[in-house]
């Protein structure tokens, strides 16, 4: 039994708050990524949303934006209804997309613009507010 079976095990006693910080525990338990799928979506998402989140806190935007992961990070957010950062993060994937026909100064300085507007740095607990709200409609 994982996390997310432990998590699912609960049902109602763990509210959307404790769904959400039982799924950060992706890190202590790393295998779980490749039997992700038979989790329901918004399991997936959330799993996806505190990845993305973790990338863009420790890695930056770009290396977010060039991840293996971020077409489901793009998904996710546009599940949750996290669709301005949804856009954010297409528009960095496109800038470090190889044919970008932008000069290296203006991808670095288009990419500083976009962190600058992301969750993490305008409204962040607005973000997490509609994340634990996904959870709540998924959950009934």
């Amino acid at each position: 039994m994982n996390f997310i079976d432990r998590a699912l095990a609960q049902g109602d006693a763990l509210d959307a708050d404790g769904v959400l910080q039982a799924m950060a525990d992706i890190y202590k338990e790393p295998q779980v990524w490749q039997e992700l799928d038979r989790y329901p979506q918004y399991i997936q998402d959330i799993i996806h949303i505190v990845d993305y989140d973790t990338e863009v806190q420790m890695e930056g935007l770009d290396a977010c934006a060039a991840s293996p992961r971020v077409e489901q990070y793009i998904q996710a957010l546009l599940n949750c209804g996290a669709v301005s950062e949804a856009e954010i993060l297409k528009r960095a994937k496109k800038l470090t997309d190889s044919d970008s026909d932008y000069e290296d100064e203006a991808v670095d300085a288009e990419m500083e613009k976009l962190y600058r507007q992301i969750a993490l740095n305008q409204n962040y607990e607005e973000f997490w507010d509609l994340v634990r709200g996904y959870i709540g409609r998924e959950r009934k």
